[in-house]
């Protein structure tokens, strides 16, 4: 419980672990270069947690990597309750910002990268949203392989339930 308090902690509040840019800095040939470790074919699961820990689902998923016209563009495809489900992202520059545009059937969502040595930190654009999701990526190599990590949490709010936390971790492992 504690390692789960700090993790949203430090998710929520996004101080020491992650330094925010005063102004923005990037331009295309350093987008590219931290970026390009995302580039191919990644697999692995997707498990959702409460905070106490105990796993509510576990999701196998497939996502690929690819540049277009300076954009980093990517494709998550996943089985979920028997239907086939994908998202879209479009990773690009807007006035020396990083921007991830995310697309699912349901909703587009828009996300702002904080990146620094070892991590990104993707916070939503919409203030509605900032407190409610945080999303943490890294690539490490392990066991001889290079593995895309994505950690983070998701508050769930409902007018006919009291609000939820949800935390998510997504490894996946590239094959190409």
């Amino acid at each position: 419980m504690t390692k789960v308090l700090l993790l949203l902690a430090s998710l929520l509040t996004g101080n020491e672990l992650f330094a925010l840019p005063s102004t923005p800095v990037w331009d295309q040939r350093h987008m590219r270069k931290f970026f390009h470790p995302y580039v191919g074919k990644w697999v692995g699961e997707w498990k959702i947690t409460d905070v106490e820990g105990v796993v509510i689902k576990r999701i196998t998923l497939q996502q690929q990597y690819w540049w277009d016209k300076g954009h980093l563009k990517g494709l998550m495809s996943f089985e979920d309750r028997g239907r086939l489900s994908s998202l879209t992202s479009d990773i690009y520059l807007q006035r020396g910002e990083i921007i991830s545009e995310v697309v699912n059937t349901e909703e587009r969502n828009f996300y702002r990268a904080h990146p620094n040595e070892k991590n990104i930190l993707w916070t939503p654009i919409k203030n509605d949203d900032v407190l409610r999701r945080r999303i943490t990526e890294h690539i490490e190599h392990r066991d001889g392989a290079v593995w895309f990590i994505s950690e983070g949490f998701e508050r769930i709010l409902s007018d006919e339930e009291k609000p939820r936390t949800l935390l998510f971790k997504v490894e996946l492992k590239k094959v190409s």
